[in-house]
């Protein structure tokens, strides 16, 4: 079972996820978390990607996604169920993510579209933070304590979360993305969920619209 899971910043795609991965022991292929690994990196590569994701806070080329995702598939066996968090994120990554899956015997076989409003978006990425040293998600309510419940290490918001990076993102995923949800709906690939529920009622949601092929 090969799952695409897409939607706005801060809608929880990357929480159901993880409970799809843990559900039916998938791989979880988290694009993002990737990419900032890689940003990390005091090389070449790892300067190019912080450049275009922390500073520009625009899209990666195809061609760093395309070698990320080749060297993945490698590493993994044809029988292994993989959730892809995050990717194809704009229509030219769906070409040939398509075809990267074929040469690994593999197919889409459900595109989750977990969907919610732009100012939900900005309300919930307000609110999210990262433990630096377990690197925990967090969603801090007010008056709540700037450490991590679960190792005690300092909270702290993504570089690229400040309200201009969250709209700049938005608005990227609105032009670049949303016609990657139209591509694969024409294929009759898309579940679109309303991502405005509770973590359990999404993942409800989610496990109905994958009954036909879980």
């Amino acid at each position: 079972m090969n799952i695409v899971i897409l939607g706005p910043q801060g809608s929880g795609k990357g929480t159901q996820a993880k409970l799809l991965a843990e559900k039916f022991n998938l791989d979880h292929f988290d694009t993002g978390k990737a990419l900032r690994q890689v940003a990390l990196l005091d090389t070449p590569l790892g300067r190019e990607v912080h450049e275009i994701i922390m500073v520009k806070k625009e899209l990666v080329p195809s061609r760093l996604l395309r070698e990320v995702l080749h060297i993945r598939l490698n590493d993994l066996g044809r029988e292994q169920g993989i959730v892809f968090d995050g990717v194809p994120r704009n229509v030219e990554q769906a070409g040939y993510f398509e075809e990267a899956l074929q040469e690994f015997g593999r197919k889409v076989d459900r595109v989750i579209f977990v969907d919610i409003s732009k100012e939900e978006s900005l309300k919930r990425i307000g609110k999210r933070f990262s433990c630096e040293d377990c690197k925990e998600a967090v969603i801090l309510k007010e008056g709540e304590a700037e450490v991590c419940v679960k190792c005690g290490g300092r909270l702290a918001q993504r570089a690229d979360d400040t309200k201009e990076g969250i709209e700049k993102r938005l608005s990227i995923f609105r032009e670049e993305t949303m016609p990657v949800i139209e591509y694969f709906e024409k294929k009759n690939l898309v579940s679109r969920i309303d991502g405005a529920q509770s973590i359990e009622k999404v993942f409800g949601d989610v496990l109905v619209s994958l009954g036909d092929i879980a």
